[in-house]
């Protein structure tokens, strides 16, 4: 029994590290490309569609996380700039 449980573990932690390997390098892409993005102005549902046409994978959740980049760095920094003056 106790060797059936740490089996189920090895594979539930294996899992996680699958999962958080790809958040990171979802914040990664998001990271590279937020430039671009808040350059060109693009919406989520725009930058989703040019990474799908680039086969990038979760194309969804890295526009999600670079449409939060985008939208929510800026007026974090300038807030704080205020904030300083």
């Amino acid at each position: 029994m106790a060797q059936v449980q740490t089996e189920s573990c090895r594979i539930f932690h294996h899992m996680h590290r699958i999962e958080f390997r790809q958040i990171v390098r979802d914040a990664e892409i998001a990271y590279a490309i937020s430039p671009v993005v808040r350059r060109h102005h693009l919406t989520a549902e725009e930058t989703e569609k040019f990474l799908l046409e680039l086969r990038i994978p979760r194309a969804a959740n890295v526009a999600r996380i670079t449409h939060r980049l985008v939208v929510n760095c800026p007026q974090k920094a300038s807030s704080e700039l205020a904030a300083q003056s």
